[in-house]
Protein backbone atom coordinates (compact mmCIF):
# COMPACT_ATOMS: atom_id res chain seq x y z
CA UNK A 1 0.00 0.00 0.00
CA UNK A 2 1.06 3.91 -0.53
CA UNK A 3 2.57 5.52 1.92
CA UNK A 4 -0.20 8.58 3.85
CA UNK A 5 1.10 11.69 2.54
CA UNK A 6 3.14 13.63 5.38
CA UNK A 7 1.72 17.36 3.51
CA UNK A 8 -0.80 19.18 5.66
CA UNK A 9 -2.66 21.52 3.56
CA UNK A 10 -1.99 24.74 5.61
CA UNK A 11 1.52 24.14 6.27
CA UNK A 12 3.43 25.90 2.80
CA UNK A 13 5.63 28.14 2.42
CA UNK A 14 4.58 31.55 0.06
CA UNK A 15 6.90 32.19 -2.86
CA UNK A 16 8.36 35.37 -3.69
CA UNK A 17 7.34 37.33 -6.56
CA UNK A 18 9.00 40.65 -6.99
CA UNK A 19 8.90 42.19 -3.85
CA UNK A 20 5.37 40.06 -2.51
CA UNK A 21 4.89 37.16 -0.80
CA UNK A 22 2.08 35.63 -2.75
CA UNK A 23 0.02 32.72 -1.33
CA UNK A 24 -2.60 31.41 -3.47
CA UNK A 25 -5.59 29.72 -2.33
CA UNK A 26 -8.10 27.60 -4.58
CA UNK A 27 -11.42 26.42 -3.25
CA UNK A 28 -13.26 24.16 -5.09
CA UNK A 29 -16.88 22.74 -4.66
CA UNK A 30 -18.72 20.31 -6.86
CA UNK A 31 -18.57 16.66 -7.88
CA UNK A 32 -16.95 14.10 -5.37
CA UNK A 33 -17.35 10.28 -5.24
CA UNK A 34 -16.46 6.98 -5.48
CA UNK A 35 -15.69 5.55 -8.86
CA UNK A 36 -16.03 1.71 -9.22
CA UNK A 37 -14.14 0.57 -12.78
CA UNK A 38 -14.93 -1.80 -15.02
CA UNK A 39 -12.69 -2.37 -17.84
CA UNK A 40 -12.78 -4.31 -21.06
CA UNK A 41 -16.31 -4.15 -21.35
CA UNK A 42 -17.71 -4.61 -24.84
CA UNK A 43 -19.92 -1.58 -25.82
CA UNK A 44 -20.60 -4.04 -29.02
CA UNK A 45 -21.74 -6.57 -27.00
CA UNK A 46 -24.99 -8.18 -26.74
CA UNK A 47 -25.25 -7.36 -22.64
CA UNK A 48 -24.50 -3.53 -22.85
CA UNK A 49 -26.45 -3.28 -26.24
CA UNK A 50 -29.48 -4.45 -24.10
CA UNK A 51 -29.48 -1.78 -21.97
CA UNK A 52 -28.54 0.72 -24.62
CA UNK A 53 -29.89 4.45 -24.94
CA UNK A 54 -33.03 4.43 -27.96
CA UNK A 55 -34.03 8.28 -27.57
CA UNK A 56 -32.08 10.85 -25.58
CA UNK A 57 -32.75 11.18 -22.26
CA UNK A 58 -34.52 7.35 -22.35
CA UNK A 59 -32.02 6.86 -19.08
CA UNK A 60 -30.46 4.03 -21.20
CA UNK A 61 -26.69 3.65 -21.57
CA UNK A 62 -24.52 5.78 -24.21
CA UNK A 63 -20.81 5.60 -24.58
CA UNK A 64 -19.15 8.93 -23.10
CA UNK A 65 -22.15 10.06 -21.16
CA UNK A 66 -23.51 9.26 -17.40
CA UNK A 67 -26.79 8.06 -16.62
CA UNK A 68 -28.60 8.04 -12.95
CA UNK A 69 -29.28 4.60 -11.59
CA UNK A 70 -32.98 5.10 -11.00
CA UNK A 71 -33.44 6.30 -14.17
CA UNK A 72 -31.78 3.51 -15.81
CA UNK A 73 -33.82 1.10 -13.63
CA UNK A 74 -36.98 2.75 -14.73
CA UNK A 75 -35.40 1.95 -18.36
CA UNK A 76 -34.66 -1.63 -17.57
CA UNK A 77 -37.24 -2.66 -15.40
CA UNK A 78 -34.98 -3.67 -13.25
CA UNK A 79 -32.53 -3.13 -10.18
CA UNK A 80 -29.19 -1.67 -10.84
CA UNK A 81 -27.32 -4.57 -9.26
CA UNK A 82 -29.01 -6.83 -11.93
CA UNK A 83 -27.96 -4.93 -14.65
CA UNK A 84 -24.84 -4.50 -13.61
CA UNK A 85 -24.18 -8.42 -13.21
CA UNK A 86 -25.08 -8.86 -16.78
CA UNK A 87 -23.24 -6.41 -18.36
CA UNK A 88 -20.05 -7.18 -16.25
CA UNK A 89 -20.31 -10.75 -16.49
CA UNK A 90 -20.41 -10.68 -12.43
CA UNK A 91 -16.61 -9.34 -11.94
CA UNK A 92 -15.48 -7.43 -9.31
CA UNK A 93 -14.53 -3.55 -10.08
CA UNK A 94 -11.01 -3.44 -10.77
CA UNK A 95 -10.60 -0.46 -9.09
CA UNK A 96 -12.19 1.35 -6.79
CA UNK A 97 -10.84 4.75 -6.80
CA UNK A 98 -12.07 8.45 -5.61
CA UNK A 99 -13.80 10.20 -8.72
CA UNK A 100 -15.14 13.43 -9.58
CA UNK A 101 -14.68 16.63 -11.40
CA UNK A 102 -13.84 18.96 -8.55
CA UNK A 103 -12.26 16.59 -5.97
CA UNK A 104 -10.27 14.71 -8.92
CA UNK A 105 -8.69 18.39 -10.32
CA UNK A 106 -8.37 19.13 -6.69
CA UNK A 107 -5.87 16.45 -5.75
CA UNK A 108 -3.88 16.49 -9.18
CA UNK A 109 -3.41 20.67 -8.70
CA UNK A 110 -2.41 20.26 -5.07
CA UNK A 111 -0.39 17.07 -5.83
CA UNK A 112 2.02 19.32 -8.72
CA UNK A 113 1.61 22.86 -6.74
CA UNK A 114 3.15 20.42 -3.26
CA UNK A 115 5.17 23.49 -1.33
CA UNK A 116 4.85 26.13 -3.40
CA UNK A 117 2.42 28.06 -1.64
CA UNK A 118 -0.67 27.12 -3.00
CA UNK A 119 -3.29 25.59 -0.73
CA UNK A 120 -6.50 23.76 -1.93
CA UNK A 121 -9.59 23.45 -0.19
CA UNK A 122 -12.49 21.11 -1.41
CA UNK A 123 -16.75 21.79 -0.58
CA UNK A 124 -19.09 18.91 -0.94
CA UNK A 125 -21.36 16.55 0.55
CA UNK A 126 -21.00 13.16 1.40
CA UNK A 127 -22.96 10.50 3.05
CA UNK A 128 -22.46 8.71 6.61
CA UNK A 129 -21.74 5.65 5.04
CA UNK A 130 -18.80 3.20 4.31
CA UNK A 131 -18.27 4.38 1.14
CA UNK A 132 -17.76 7.94 2.87
CA UNK A 133 -15.13 6.46 4.85
CA UNK A 134 -13.56 5.30 2.01
CA UNK A 135 -13.58 8.93 0.31
CA UNK A 136 -12.28 10.69 3.31
CA UNK A 137 -9.30 7.88 3.90
CA UNK A 138 -8.39 8.89 0.20
CA UNK A 139 -8.70 12.26 0.85
CA UNK A 140 -6.44 12.09 3.64
CA UNK A 141 -3.67 10.78 1.57
CA UNK A 142 -3.31 13.72 -0.69
CA UNK A 143 -2.27 17.13 -0.22
CA UNK A 144 -5.97 18.33 -0.66
CA UNK A 145 -8.05 20.26 3.04
CA UNK A 146 -11.37 18.34 3.57
CA UNK A 147 -12.33 19.86 6.62
CA UNK A 148 -15.33 21.81 5.02
CA UNK A 149 -16.84 18.32 3.08
CA UNK A 150 -19.73 18.04 5.15
CA UNK A 151 -21.35 14.91 5.94
CA UNK A 152 -25.09 14.14 5.46
CA UNK A 153 -27.53 11.28 6.56
CA UNK A 154 -28.03 8.76 3.59
CA UNK A 155 -25.62 7.05 1.07
CA UNK A 156 -22.46 8.44 -0.37
CA UNK A 157 -22.63 9.83 -4.19
CA UNK A 158 -20.85 6.66 -6.54
CA UNK A 159 -20.46 6.39 -10.16
CA UNK A 160 -19.68 2.80 -11.53
CA UNK A 161 -17.67 3.85 -15.10
CA UNK A 162 -18.01 0.50 -17.52
CA UNK A 163 -14.55 1.38 -19.86
CA UNK A 164 -13.95 -0.39 -23.51
CA UNK A 165 -10.73 0.45 -24.34
CA UNK A 166 -11.40 -0.86 -27.95
CA UNK A 167 -13.48 2.35 -28.53
CA UNK A 168 -13.45 4.72 -31.32
CA UNK A 169 -10.48 3.28 -33.06
CA UNK A 170 -8.77 1.89 -29.97
CA UNK A 171 -8.86 5.58 -28.23
CA UNK A 172 -10.92 4.21 -25.74
CA UNK A 173 -14.36 5.39 -24.03
CA UNK A 174 -16.30 5.12 -20.64
CA UNK A 175 -20.14 4.95 -19.82
CA UNK A 176 -20.73 6.33 -16.36
CA UNK A 177 -23.93 5.27 -13.88
CA UNK A 178 -24.48 7.69 -11.35
CA UNK A 179 -26.26 7.85 -7.54
CA UNK A 180 -26.21 11.19 -6.51
CA UNK A 181 -26.68 10.16 -3.20
CA UNK A 182 -26.57 13.06 -0.11
CA UNK A 183 -24.94 15.27 -2.25
CA UNK A 184 -28.75 15.89 -4.01
CA UNK A 185 -29.23 17.69 -0.66
CA UNK A 186 -26.29 20.12 -0.68
CA UNK A 187 -27.19 23.62 -0.93
CA UNK A 188 -25.71 27.02 -1.25
CA UNK A 189 -26.33 28.38 1.97
CA UNK A 190 -24.91 25.13 3.64
CA UNK A 191 -21.47 26.27 1.78
CA UNK A 192 -19.46 27.13 4.64
CA UNK A 193 -18.48 31.05 4.16
CA UNK A 194 -14.60 30.28 3.80
CA UNK A 195 -15.12 29.27 0.33
CA UNK A 196 -14.73 32.51 -0.64
CA UNK A 197 -11.38 33.61 1.02
CA UNK A 198 -10.08 31.33 -1.70
CA UNK A 199 -7.98 33.32 -5.10
CA UNK A 200 -9.52 30.95 -7.22
CA UNK A 201 -13.03 29.49 -7.10
CA UNK A 202 -13.57 26.16 -8.78
CA UNK A 203 -16.73 24.75 -10.10
CA UNK A 204 -16.74 21.30 -10.88
CA UNK A 205 -18.75 18.68 -12.52
CA UNK A 206 -21.89 21.35 -10.28
CA UNK A 207 -24.33 18.90 -12.73
CA UNK A 208 -24.41 16.14 -10.75
CA UNK A 209 -24.87 18.71 -7.22
CA UNK A 210 -28.27 19.48 -8.15
CA UNK A 211 -28.39 22.65 -5.33
CA UNK A 212 -25.02 23.93 -6.16
CA UNK A 213 -25.68 23.60 -9.87
CA UNK A 214 -28.88 25.54 -9.94
CA UNK A 215 -27.60 28.36 -8.29
CA UNK A 216 -24.38 28.50 -9.48
CA UNK A 217 -25.13 32.08 -10.77
CA UNK A 218 -25.53 33.51 -7.22
CA UNK A 219 -22.08 31.86 -6.10
CA UNK A 220 -20.25 32.77 -8.97
CA UNK A 221 -21.69 36.75 -8.83
CA UNK A 222 -20.50 36.62 -5.79
CA UNK A 223 -17.14 35.46 -6.54
CA UNK A 224 -16.46 37.71 -9.21
CA UNK A 225 -17.91 40.66 -6.95
CA UNK A 226 -15.18 40.01 -4.44
CA UNK A 227 -12.46 39.92 -7.13
CA UNK A 228 -12.12 36.34 -7.19
CA UNK A 229 -10.84 34.24 -10.24
CA UNK A 230 -13.85 31.77 -11.44
CA UNK A 231 -13.55 28.54 -13.16
CA UNK A 232 -15.98 26.19 -14.24
CA UNK A 233 -15.29 22.69 -15.64
CA UNK A 234 -18.90 20.72 -16.35
CA UNK A 235 -19.69 17.32 -16.52
CA UNK A 236 -22.20 15.39 -18.75
CA UNK A 237 -25.77 17.30 -17.42
CA UNK A 238 -28.10 14.42 -17.67
CA UNK A 239 -30.98 16.38 -15.78
CA UNK A 240 -30.78 19.05 -19.00
CA UNK A 241 -30.54 16.29 -21.73
CA UNK A 242 -34.10 15.82 -20.43
CA UNK A 243 -35.38 18.76 -21.25
CA UNK A 244 -34.82 18.12 -24.96
CA UNK A 245 -32.13 18.05 -27.89
CA UNK A 246 -33.35 21.39 -28.87
CA UNK A 247 -33.26 22.86 -25.49
CA UNK A 248 -29.62 24.73 -24.06
CA UNK A 249 -28.51 22.46 -20.81
CA UNK A 250 -29.10 25.36 -18.40
CA UNK A 251 -26.19 27.16 -16.23
CA UNK A 252 -27.76 28.97 -13.73
CA UNK A 253 -30.88 31.48 -13.64
CA UNK A 254 -29.90 32.88 -16.80
CA UNK A 255 -27.24 33.62 -19.66
CA UNK A 256 -25.75 36.59 -17.11
CA UNK A 257 -24.34 33.44 -15.85
CA UNK A 258 -21.93 33.62 -18.27
CA UNK A 259 -20.57 36.94 -17.27
CA UNK A 260 -19.20 35.70 -14.41
CA UNK A 261 -17.09 32.74 -15.50
CA UNK A 262 -13.34 33.78 -15.73
CA UNK A 263 -12.25 30.33 -17.44
CA UNK A 264 -14.68 27.87 -18.68
CA UNK A 265 -13.73 24.14 -19.50
CA UNK A 266 -15.85 21.44 -21.22
CA UNK A 267 -15.32 18.30 -23.63
CA UNK A 268 -17.00 19.30 -26.83
CA UNK A 269 -20.33 17.38 -26.47
CA UNK A 270 -20.88 19.62 -23.12
CA UNK A 271 -19.77 22.64 -24.67
CA UNK A 272 -22.16 22.08 -27.72
CA UNK A 273 -25.19 21.32 -25.58
CA UNK A 274 -24.20 24.30 -22.66
CA UNK A 275 -24.47 26.75 -25.68
CA UNK A 276 -27.20 25.08 -27.94
CA UNK A 277 -24.38 25.01 -30.95
CA UNK A 278 -23.31 22.82 -33.41
CA UNK A 279 -19.56 23.22 -33.92
CA UNK A 280 -16.72 23.78 -31.48
CA UNK A 281 -15.84 27.19 -33.13
CA UNK A 282 -19.68 28.23 -32.82
CA UNK A 283 -19.73 27.37 -29.01
CA UNK A 284 -16.53 29.49 -28.37
CA UNK A 285 -18.14 32.56 -30.28
CA UNK A 286 -20.83 32.63 -28.18
CA UNK A 287 -18.88 32.21 -25.06
CA UNK A 288 -17.13 35.28 -25.97
CA UNK A 289 -20.39 36.95 -26.98
CA UNK A 290 -22.04 36.13 -23.16
CA UNK A 291 -18.70 37.34 -22.09
CA UNK A 292 -17.37 34.49 -20.54
CA UNK A 293 -13.31 35.78 -20.18
CA UNK A 294 -11.35 32.35 -21.54
CA UNK A 295 -13.01 29.07 -22.68
CA UNK A 296 -11.30 26.07 -23.68
CA UNK A 297 -12.93 22.66 -25.34
CA UNK A 298 -11.96 19.41 -25.41
CA UNK A 299 -12.31 16.59 -27.94
CA UNK A 300 -11.02 13.21 -26.65
CA UNK A 301 -8.07 12.61 -28.90
CA UNK A 302 -8.43 15.54 -30.74
CA UNK A 303 -6.82 19.50 -30.42
CA UNK A 304 -8.03 21.27 -27.41
CA UNK A 305 -10.11 24.97 -28.88
CA UNK A 306 -9.35 27.40 -26.46
CA UNK A 307 -9.77 31.78 -26.96
CA UNK A 308 -8.95 34.36 -24.38
CA UNK A 309 -10.48 37.93 -24.34
CA UNK A 310 -7.63 39.26 -22.08
CA UNK A 311 -9.64 40.20 -19.38
CA UNK A 312 -7.40 37.38 -17.55
CA UNK A 313 -5.52 35.43 -19.60
CA UNK A 314 -2.91 37.40 -22.31
CA UNK A 315 -5.71 37.59 -25.13
CA UNK A 316 -5.90 34.67 -27.85
CA UNK A 317 -8.48 34.86 -30.63
CA UNK A 318 -8.30 30.95 -31.82
CA UNK A 319 -5.77 28.70 -30.35
CA UNK A 320 -5.10 24.98 -31.37
CA UNK A 321 -2.78 22.51 -29.27
CA UNK A 322 -2.07 19.02 -29.78
CA UNK A 323 -2.65 15.54 -27.28
CA UNK A 324 0.51 14.34 -26.22
CA UNK A 325 1.97 12.11 -29.19
CA UNK A 326 3.88 10.42 -26.88
CA UNK A 327 0.79 9.12 -24.78
CA UNK A 328 -1.33 9.00 -27.71
CA UNK A 329 1.76 6.36 -29.42
CA UNK A 330 1.75 4.46 -26.25
CA UNK A 331 -2.06 4.22 -26.20
CA UNK A 332 -1.61 2.58 -29.94
CA UNK A 333 1.09 -0.01 -29.33
CA UNK A 334 -0.82 -0.42 -25.96
CA UNK A 335 2.05 -0.08 -24.03
CA UNK A 336 0.22 2.49 -21.66
CA UNK A 337 -2.13 0.42 -20.22
CA UNK A 338 -4.33 2.61 -17.68
CA UNK A 339 -7.72 3.96 -18.78
CA UNK A 340 -8.83 7.05 -19.69
CA UNK A 341 -10.99 7.72 -16.40
CA UNK A 342 -10.00 10.65 -15.33
CA UNK A 343 -8.68 12.42 -18.16
CA UNK A 344 -10.46 15.27 -18.48
CA UNK A 345 -10.56 16.23 -14.71
CA UNK A 346 -6.77 16.14 -14.15
CA UNK A 347 -6.89 18.06 -17.65
CA UNK A 348 -8.63 20.64 -15.17
CA UNK A 349 -6.22 20.42 -12.22
CA UNK A 350 -3.37 20.86 -14.77
CA UNK A 351 -5.00 24.16 -15.94
CA UNK A 352 -5.49 25.19 -12.41
CA UNK A 353 -1.92 24.24 -11.55
CA UNK A 354 -0.82 26.63 -14.06
CA UNK A 355 -3.11 29.33 -13.31
CA UNK A 356 -2.16 29.64 -9.66
CA UNK A 357 1.35 29.31 -10.56
CA UNK A 358 1.47 31.99 -13.10
CA UNK A 359 -1.18 33.88 -10.06
CA UNK A 360 1.74 34.01 -8.08
CA UNK A 361 4.08 35.85 -10.62
CA UNK A 362 1.96 37.49 -12.76
CA UNK A 363 -0.95 40.57 -13.00
CA UNK A 364 -4.42 39.48 -14.61
CA UNK A 365 -4.40 40.24 -18.55
CA UNK A 366 -0.87 38.58 -18.63
CA UNK A 367 -1.03 34.94 -17.61
CA UNK A 368 -0.75 32.37 -20.38
CA UNK A 369 -3.59 30.39 -21.47
CA UNK A 370 -1.37 28.26 -23.86
CA UNK A 371 1.11 27.32 -21.26
CA UNK A 372 -1.72 26.31 -19.29
CA UNK A 373 -3.66 24.09 -21.37
CA UNK A 374 -0.19 22.77 -22.20
CA UNK A 375 0.07 21.54 -18.63
CA UNK A 376 -3.32 20.07 -18.70
CA UNK A 377 -2.89 18.26 -21.90
CA UNK A 378 -0.02 15.76 -20.51
CA UNK A 379 -2.45 16.53 -16.84
CA UNK A 380 -4.98 14.30 -19.26
CA UNK A 381 -2.75 12.35 -20.91
CA UNK A 382 -0.86 11.03 -17.88
CA UNK A 383 -4.19 9.71 -16.34
CA UNK A 384 -3.97 6.88 -18.90
CA UNK A 385 -1.33 5.13 -17.20
CA UNK A 386 -3.39 3.98 -14.48
CA UNK A 387 -6.46 3.02 -13.32
CA UNK A 388 -9.07 5.70 -11.99
CA UNK A 389 -8.98 9.58 -12.40
CA UNK A 390 -7.21 9.64 -8.50
CA UNK A 391 -3.14 9.06 -8.55
CA UNK A 392 -2.28 8.55 -4.66
CA UNK A 393 1.44 9.67 -4.08
CA UNK A 394 4.23 7.42 -2.30
CA UNK A 395 5.72 10.52 -1.76
CA UNK A 396 5.52 13.95 -2.07
CA UNK A 397 6.61 15.29 -5.75
CA UNK A 398 6.12 11.71 -7.15
CA UNK A 399 3.54 12.58 -9.65
CA UNK A 400 4.91 16.21 -10.62
CA UNK A 401 8.17 14.64 -11.91
CA UNK A 402 5.70 11.81 -14.09
CA UNK A 403 4.46 15.23 -14.99
CA UNK A 404 7.32 17.15 -15.83
CA UNK A 405 8.66 14.33 -17.97
CA UNK A 406 5.75 14.45 -20.03
CA UNK A 407 5.62 18.05 -20.45
CA UNK A 408 9.14 18.59 -21.41
CA UNK A 409 8.53 15.97 -24.05
CA UNK A 410 5.35 17.64 -25.08
CA UNK A 411 7.19 21.13 -25.53
CA UNK A 412 9.37 19.75 -27.83
CA UNK A 413 6.48 18.52 -29.60
CA UNK A 414 5.10 21.56 -30.01
CA UNK A 415 7.81 23.63 -30.39
CA UNK A 416 6.84 26.21 -27.62
CA UNK A 417 9.40 28.10 -25.68
CA UNK A 418 10.94 25.85 -22.59
CA UNK A 419 10.87 27.82 -19.63
CA UNK A 420 12.19 25.26 -17.63
CA UNK A 421 9.24 23.29 -17.32
CA UNK A 422 5.41 24.10 -15.92
CA UNK A 423 6.50 24.54 -12.40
Amino acid sequence: MLEKQSLVADNTVALTTGEQNVKVKICGIGCSLMDYLYTDISFGGEAFRRYESRAVGDGGLAPGKLVFCDELERFAGKGFDRIRREITGGQAPRAANLGGPSIVALIHAAQLLAGSGTTVRFFGARGDDRTGEQIREIIGRTPVDSSAYRIAAGQSPFTVVLSDPTYDGGHGERTFVNNIGAAGSYLPDEVDRSFFDGDILEFGGTALVPGIHDHIDVLLRRGRAAGKVTVVNTVYDFRGEKLGANVRWPLGASDATFADIDLFIADREEALRTTGTESIEDALLFLREKGVAAAVVTEGAHPVHLYSSGRLFASVDHDLLPVSEKVAAGLRSGSVNGDTTGCGDNFTGGVLASLAEQLQRGLRGSIDLRRACSLGVVSGGHACYYVGGTFLESRTGEKREQISALYRDYIRQTGDRDEGGPF
